[in-house]
């Protein structure tokens, strides 16, 4: 590859590493306490949430277009195999089981406990787990597909999943504990951020039978679809 080559694959893998500093970083600035607080009292709950929506969509989808315009750029880390899409496709039955699940299972730590006022102290379902379970659902998600799409700007993409979906974790655990109320201090003491380590230590059990057992049929029918879709609607691995 000549020297022009090689600066349009260095450009194509910095812009995707631009936008996901401008997703990650919006989404730090807009739900830090003094500009979260800030434009609660100027547009209320309602406006902020869907401010911080807009701007989400705003820089995650030019992410998404710069990627998929781009894929497969730049040299292979690492050789994937048939172990490494076997991998994939497990972990991915899994991040899909984990996000159904934290979508059906209310956090007292999201915005919308914030909007209906339930604060509910102890955890329920994949909550055992880990209290994030949605961020490391879509770490899972990203890890996954980094294992079979071995180029340094596949990693960069999916690899941001991971990095975003862990930092943020940590960004929320930091606010809402700020916010002084109990049932948020409760909730964080008796979780854990890393996953199983409050079941490990004993403060949580697994708890299966709280889990929503048609979020789990709808996730196993969710991964069968995109298992023969995905081909024709994202590609394979270098296609």
């Amino acid at each position: 590859m000549g020297s022009f080559g090689s600066e349009v694959v260095v450009g194509d893998v910095w812009h995707i590493l631009l936008w996901w500093l401008m997703f990650g970083g919006t989404h730090v600035i807009g739900s830090s306490r003094p500009v979260r607080t800030w434009l609660i009292r100027s547009i209320g709950i309602w406006g902020f949430k869907g401010l911080y929506s807009l701007v989400a969509l705003a820089t995650f989808v030019p992410l998404c277009f710069v990627y998929f315009s781009h894929k497969h750029t730049g040299p292979l880390l690492f050789v994937a195999s048939s172990g490494h899409r076997m991998a994939t496709h497990a972990l991915m039955l899994v991040a899909i089981i984990v996000i159904l699940q934290s979508l059906v299972t209310p956090s007292p730590l999201t915005t919308l406990a914030e909007m209906t006022g339930s604060f509910r102290a102890r955890a329920r379902g994949i909550q055992h787990v880990t209290r994030h379970p949605q961020n490391f659902g879509f770490a899972i998600f990203g890890f996954a597909h980094a294992l079979s799409n071995p180029s340094v700007g596949d990693c960069l993409f999916f690899g941001g999943f991971v990095v975003y979906g862990v930092l943020s974790a940590v960004h929320q655990d930091r606010r809402t504990l700020a916010t002084g109320r109990e049932e948020i201090r409760q909730f964080q003491s008796d979780t854990s951020f890393v996953p199983f380590a409050a079941i490990l230590s004993g403060k949580q059990r697994l708890a299966l039978a709280e889990y929503n057992r048609i979020a789990l049929v709808i996730s196993v029918i969710v991964f069968i679809l995109l298992r023969l879709i995905h081909s024709k609607l994202f590609g394979g691995f270098l296609s």
